[in-house]
């Protein structure tokens, strides 16, 4: 393995540990460090200095090497924020360290690969579709030229899944990619949006005529029969379309433009497809009565808490729940959470449910540690939404939830998702150094569907990592889910972290995560989320 180090003045590159299986060169600038590191496909380059505007500039030039920086305590941050993979004091104190620096390597390739492509019909995801329009629509600027951007949907595709199968509807999603790039240009972009949503991005279009004559044709192409496993189905699709010089040559606007159109598409119009109109639809319609329900939801005891078992994986001992909201509305019955959460989130309402929901868990916990329907050892994890994050007064919130329920702090885990503390990562670690002294535990949700770099998480006052479903769900059948999923157990538990794995769904599932060293999961195989009544039955389970 090359290891490519960078002298400085004060001379500290002439102390460097033994390294056995390395290949040492040495340089005085960075330029000759640059040049040396083009011609490798990976290697380690460690440099002694706080300089993050040099960390910055070797990881640009060199992102398929790993790159760590020597430099005293007070610097390590900043050269974490400016890309650094690992930062130490003094490499002679830290053996692991280059290794440490090649596993984060390797996990930021997977996650990057992840983020960029579909792993089911190998088609751009959505964000990267993202950067492509925002890379063509300055394109479109400087040439002059036309753009336009289709969201396409399959027409009810959940009746096709229960039809035919699960198996069978991702072949079809597969089929309809094959048929989209078949059908299209070398200079047009395709992307999964998820689901059975695509996006197809046309760069140059002359005029708006010429997109809805290229509309017409995929209509065409995907009305024609498929033979998926043996038997012919047929399918109908909905396209919103939005073009650059009508969203304002704006890549927020252009995407939200072209999948608003694509909702409204009716079943009953003489056109499969919708240019984008500035006006509100029928789901706008609905999300306004879902913001004026929420404000009333509380006092009209709509709301509801249940929650779900957190079990062992190795022993089967229950040792936690968590917390989630429900919303039954009077006229909609059962919101899910993935409509009625981003509206809260929105009009700002989450940090009021947020705080009613943490002071009824608590409350309710703490009944069931004084019945000993819990263990003594068991938690409770309650979501914090990003605005309850950002709260100056957040720990103080806490300390009196806490007081009035009579509940310890050692019965508390608090989960933010990563992106939520990536935002400003100065100020939530000191908000997590805030909570840790109360003695609350923290936990990272969903890991591994930001953006973050794995560097931070050796820094971060933590507790728990929670591996986001994604990447549980199909670690026996998908290698790259496995490997993923690997990693961040042994990376975890290397930095002295207790990891959870969300949404085990089946036992070989759960078996797998045995073998990986998992410590807890949650999912339907145990059990669904259950109300307060419910969950002594679930804990006599695990006895």
């Amino acid at each position: 393995m090359p290891l490519l180090v960078l002298r400085d003045p004060a001379g500290q590159a002439d102390s460097l540990p033994e390294y056995h299986g390395y290949l040492l060169q040495e340089f005085n600038e960075p330029e000759e460090l640059i040049q040396a590191g083009l011609t490798l496909a990976e290697g380690i380059i460690v440099i002694f200095t706080g300089d993050d505007v040099l960390v910055q500039q070797l990881r640009s030039a060199l992102p398929d090497l790993a790159l760590v920086a020597v430099a005293p305590a007070v610097q390590h941050m900043p050269l974490l924020a400016a890309g650094a993979l690992e930062v130490c004091a003094d490499l002679h104190h830290d053996p692991g360290l280059l290794h440490r620096a090649m596993v984060r390597l390797q996990a930021e390739r997977i996650r990057r690969l992840g983020s960029h492509r579909d792993e089911l019909t190998g088609l751009a995801s959505r964000h990267l579709m993202h950067d492509r329009v925002q890379h063509a629509l300055k394109q479109s600027r400087r040439r002059n030229t036309g753009v336009a951007l289709f969201s396409l949907g399959i027409s009810r595709f959940r009746m096709i899944n229960e039809l035919h199968g699960l198996q069978a509807g991702d072949d079809l999603l597969i089929a309809c990619a094959r048929r989209l790039q078949s059908l299209l240009r070398c200079s047009d972009s395709i992307a999964r949006m998820g689901g059975d949503q695509f996006a197809v991005l046309l760069e140059p279009v002359t005029d708006t005529a010429s997109a809805l004559a290229v509309a017409d044709k995929i209509n065409a192409e995907l009305s024609r029969p498929f033979i998926i496993r043996g038997r012919e189905v047929f399918i109908s699709v909905r396209i919103g379309i939005e073009t650059a010089e009508r969203s304002g040559h704006d890549a927020d606007n252009m995407v939200r433009h072209a999948e608003l159109a694509m909702h409204q598409v009716n079943s009953d119009d003489s056109s499969s497809y919708r240019l984008y109109q500035d006006s509100q639809g029928p789901e706008d319609r609905v999300r306004a009565a879902l913001e004026s329900g929420l404000h009333n939801a509380l006092e009209q005891n709509e709301l509801r808490l249940v929650y779900q078992p957190q079990v062992s994986v190795d022993g089967g001992e229950f040792t936690g729940v968590e917390v989630l909201l429900r919303w039954a509305h009077p006229l909609l019955g059962d919101v899910s959470p993935a409509v009625f959460i981003p509206v809260m989130e929105e009009t700002g309402l989450i940090a009021r449910f947020g705080e009613w929901a943490l002071r009824q868990s608590c409350q309710q916990f703490a009944f069931w540690l004084q019945q000993g329907t819990v263990p003594q050892s068991a938690k409770l994890s309650v979501n914090l939404s990003p605005k309850q994050f950002s709260q100056p007064d957040l720990s103080q919130r806490i300390c009196s939830a806490l007081t009035d329920a009579g509940l310890s702090p050692q019965h508390l885990t608090l989960e933010i998702t990563e992106s939520t503390l990536m935002r400003n990562i100065a100020a939530g670690v000191s908000v997590l150094n805030e909570l840790r002294n109360l003695g609350v535990s923290t936990a990272i949700d969903d890991f591994g569907t930001g953006y973050s770099s794995l560097a931070y998480l050796k820094d971060l006052p933590i507790d728990y990592l929670k591996i986001d479903r994604m990447f549980v769900k199909d670690i026996v059948s998908s290698s790259h889910d496995a490997a993923i999923a690997s990693s961040i157990i042994a990376l975890a538990h290397n930095l002295g972290l207790k990891v959870i794995a969300e949404g085990v769904e089946d036992e070989e599932v759960l078996d797998v995560l045995e073998v990986f060293g998992c410590d807890q999961y949650q999912g339907f195989y145990y059990a669904r989320p259950v109300e307060a009544s419910e969950l002594p039955t679930l804990v006599r389970r695990c006895a």
